[in-house]
């Protein structure tokens, strides 16, 4: 804040061999800018007067704050973009995301959102979902990743001060029901079964390890050490960037040493001589075979997951193998079934069984009179 000088003047004003002038600062860019606007040779009491008129506006950095283009959606969107190709793992999924924010929004300023637009563009997304879903509808979960794709966007435009406040503030996600599909160990059997035999190295390893489809499809030869009986996640080839070690049970190595390499490709997995990309109308066709209902192959982390926690295997371990940072994602593939509630209710009343008898063993005789 300008503070009195040497000339004895109040804030904000300020005197040198030109005249008086006007001394204060505003935010531009996200900044602290000092201005100083010239008045000239005139009397003092001109030069306070003019102070005093316009006083609030230099109190408040509005005044003579230089006029600024507005953001545009689109301009914000596209900054993202940029961002996320620069730093997210998953960055080709936003594009979509975007292109339908820019058919929806326009070319209108970022800070003309509101919540109550937000919801619009929500509720007609909705309605695309059933007229695209068969009546099914668009899922909580995948209208809360666009949801979180619009904050990051106000969110980063806000970082680098281009715009001064959140216009969606308040917009709240949608309460996702996660999935609880897991296969049990006779499920599991006839499921492989049906595999055809250049599938059942990528199942099994989703199944024991509990990796996600894009690492076990990612997979090279380099990255397997079958001497001591691991296979390595590099940073670059995880979902959460980080490096992983993935221990191989003897089913595994067995199952991948007979993998025909092909000549000239680093990856595991191919089929006519290239790199296998996607397996979803195999992994349907098996489910079909198989009898199996509402499952994808995601749901093979899930069975990953409660098998090691079945095994008595530590939380941190099993983060530690299956790639998860925190422990509530990490209980969200964690399913506690039927087996489970069976078992705890065994435990209890071996337990109680255990405290009765050393009571009885203990207790004082009672000697009769």
């Amino acid at each position: 804040m300008s503070t009195p000088n040497v000339h004895g003047l109040p804030p904000h004003l300020r005197k040198d061999e030109a005249g008086y002038f006007l001394d204060y600062s505003v935010k531009e860019g996200g900044r602290r800018i000092r201005k100083r606007v010239r008045l000239g040779l005139i009397p003092l009491v001109h030069a306070k007067k003019i102070l005093a008129q316009n006083m609030v506006e230099i109190v408040e950095g509005k005044y003579l704050v230089s006029e600024q283009a507005k953001l545009t959606f689109a301009e914000a969107a596209d900054s993202f973009l940029a961002y996320s190709k620069s730093r997210k793992k998953s960055h080709r999924n936003d594009p979509p995301i975007v292109s339908r924010f820019k058919a929806f929004f326009g070319n209108r300023s970022l800070e003309s959102l509101t919540p109550d637009l937000v919801e619009a563009y929500i509720i007609q997304r909705q309605q695309e979902g059933q007229l695209n879903h068969k009546g099914k509808g668009i899922s909580g979960t995948s209208l809360n990743k666009e949801i979180a794709c619009l904050k990051t966007i106000v969110r980063r435009a806000l970082l680098n001060g281009q715009i001064n406040r959140n216009p969606i503030m308040g917009v709240r996600k949608f309460k996702e029901i996660p999935r609880d599909r897991t296969l049990t160990p006779e499920e599991y059997q006839g499921f492989f079964r049906e595999c055809p035999y250049r599938l059942r190295p990528i199942i099994q390893l989703g199944y024991s390890t509990g990796m996600r489809c894009g690492e076990i499809l990612g997979l090279k030869w380099s990255q397997l050490d079958f001497k001591n009986k691991v296979l390595i996640l590099e940073a670059l080839d995880t979902k959460t960037l980080e490096k992983r070690e993935i221990p191989l049970s003897d089913t595994l190595i067995g199952l991948l040493k007979q993998v025909p390499p092909t000549l000239g490709i680093p990856y595991v997995f191919t089929f006519n001589g290239k790199p296998v990309k996607s397996i979803k109308t195999a992994f349907r066709r098996v489910c079909r075979r198989a009898g199996i209902k509402n499952f994808k192959f995601h749901d093979l982390r899930h069975c990953a997951v409660t098998n090691f926690r079945k095994a008595g295997v530590a939380d941190s371990v099993i983060m530690s193998i299956s790639g998860h940072k925190t422990h509530a994602v990490f209980r969200r593939y964690d399913k506690v079934d039927r087996e489970d509630r069976k078992g705890a209710l065994q435990k209890a009343e071996i337990l109680m069984d255990i405290a009765r008898t050393l009571v009885e063993n203990h207790s004082p005789s009672v000697e009769k009179m």
